[in-house]
C-alpha cells in the first residue's frame, strides 16, 4: 500500500471517527428546560444596522413581539450610515415605540471598525443588567429573552443561542445545513467545557462580565468581534454556554450569492485562526478530508465509495438529530447533497482565502 493511499485512508477514518463521536454525544430533545422565575431584570438589546432595508423591519417586528414586559427591555438600533432607506425605518420605529432608541453611529477611532464600532457605541446608551446581541437580518422567537435568562447560570458571563438559516431554496438550504453542522460541533465541544466562540447574532452577556473586560471599545482588533468578546470574557474566568433549543432559536437570512458567501466565509476563516487549537485541528481535518476522499474515489473507488457513504451517513444522522431538537425539517436528500456542496465550497475557499482581497462587513472594510 502506497504512502499516499495509507495516509488518505487514515485521515478519512479519523474524520469518520469524529463524526461518530459527535453523533453519539448529541443529547436528545429535552435539555435546557429551565424556566425563568423571580424578578425580571432590565435588559438591553443591541442591534447593528447598515443597509438592511429589506430585512430590518422583520427583525424589529420580532423584537416588538417579545414575551417580555416592555418596561423591562430596550432596543438600541445603531445606524452605521445606511444609504438604502434603513435610516427612515429605524427613525420611524424609534418615534412609534418608546423602548426602541435610534442611535447615529460615528466613524470609529483607532482599531474600532465595522460592526464592533457600532456595538461599542451602542453599549454606552445601554441601561440593562444584561446585553443581548442580534443582527438586522435575524428573527427571534417571542420567548428569546426569557429563555436566555432562564438558562443562564450564576457563574456565566456569556451565552449563545442556536442560529439557523431560513431555507427558501436549494442554496439557502445548503447554508442552513452548514450552520447547523458548525454550531452543532460548537455545542458539543462547549459541553465538554472547551471554550470555542460566541454567536454574535444570538448572544447574551452579563453587564458585569462586559465591563470586566472593557467591552468592544478596548478589545484588540478581530475580524470576528463576537469571538473577541467571548475570548476575553472566558479568559477572565466567567462561565459560558451554547444553547440548542427552539425557544432561543434565531433565524437568519441566507447570503444571496456565492460571491457574498465567499466574503462572509473569508472573514470567518480569518477569525477562526484565533480559535483554540482543538477546534483548529478539527477544521483542518475536515478541510483535508475532501482532497483525500476525491483521491480515493478516483484512484481506488472500491475503497473510496464505502468510506464516502459511511462519512456522509454519519454526518447526515448528526445534522438530523440537531434539526429534530430544534423542530426544523430538512429533506433527507438535501443532507446527502450537502456533502458535494461542502466539498466544492471548501476547495474554492482555500484558493479564495489566499487572494489579497480586503475583509468587509456590509461594505465596511475591516
Amino acid at each position: 500500500m502506497s504512502v499516499v493511499l495509507a495516509t488518505s485512508i487514515g485521515l478519512i477514518l479519523l474524520v469518520i471517527l469524529i463524526d461518530l463521536i459527535l453523533w453519539g454525544a448529541w443529547k436528545p430533545k429535552g435539555q435546557q428546560t429551565a424556566e425563568l422565575s423571580g424578578d425580571l431584570p432590565f435588559v438591553s438589546i443591541l442591534l447593528a444596522v447598515r443597509n438592511e432595508v429589506h430585512n430590518v423591519s422583520q427583525t424589529l417586528e420580532s423584537l416588538e413581539e417579545l414575551d417580555y414586559p416592555v418596561d423591562k427591555f430596550e432596543v438600541l438600533m445603531g445606524d452605521d450610515q445606511s444609504s438604502d432607506g434603513s435610516t427612515e425605518i429605524l427613525k420611524r420605529w424609534s418615534e412609534e415605540n418608546p423602548h426602541f432608541q435610534y442611535v447615529v453611529i460615528k466613524e470609529g477611532e483607532g482599531e474600532m471598525t465595522a460592526k464592533a464600532n457600532v456595538l461599542a457605541q451602542l453599549e454606552k446608551y445601554a441601561n440593562g443588567e444584561y446585553l443581548l446581541f442580534t443582527d438586522a437580518d435575524i428573527s427571534v422567537p417571542k420567548s428569546w429573552v426569557k429563555k436566555h435568562l432562564a438558562c443562564l447560570k450564576d457563574d456565566m458571563g456569556i451565552q449563545s443561542g442556536f442560529t439557523i438559516i431560513q431555507p427558501t431554496g436549494f442554496f439557502s438550504s445548503m447554508q442552513m445545513i452548514d450552520w447547523s453542522l458548525a454550531l452543532g460541533m460548537v455545542k458539543i465541544v462547549s459541553g465538554w467545557k472547551i471554550p470555542v466562540t460566541g454567536v454574535g447574532n444570538n448572544m447574551i452577556v452579563s453587564r458585569k462580565a462586559y465591563d470586566a473586560v472593557g467591552g468592544y471599545s478596548t478589545l484588540p482588533f478581530s475580524a470576528t468581534e463576537d469571538f473577541a468578546l467571548f475570548d476575553a470574557i472566558t479568559k477572565k474566568g466567567y462561565g459560558f454556554q451554547q444553547l440548542a433549543n427552539r425557544e432561543s432559536l434565531a433565524k437568519s437570512k441566507a447570503e444571496n450569492s456565492f460571491g457574498e458567501l465567499l466574503l462572509q466565509r473569508k472573514r470567518w476563516m480569518k477569525g477562526a485562526m484565533q480559535l483554540p487549537f482543538f477546534m483548529i485541528t478539527l477544521l483542518v481535518l475536515q478541510a483535508l478530508y475532501y482532497p483525500a476522499i476525491i483521491f480515493l474515489l478516483v484512484a481506488h473507488p472500491l475503497i473510496g465509495i464505502p468510506l464516502f457513504g459511511l462519512k456522509t451517513t454519519l454526518q447526515s444522522l448528526f445534522i438530523n438529530k440537531i434539526h429534530e431538537r430544534l423542530g426544523e425539517y430538512m429533506p433527507l436528500g438535501h443532507l446527502f447533497i450537502f456533502e458535494l456542496y461542502s466539498a466544492v465550497l471548501s476547495i474554492v475557499l482555500c484558493f479564495y482565502y489566499l487572494l489579497p482581497l480586503p475583509l468587509s462587513w456590509k461594505g465596511r472594510k475591516i
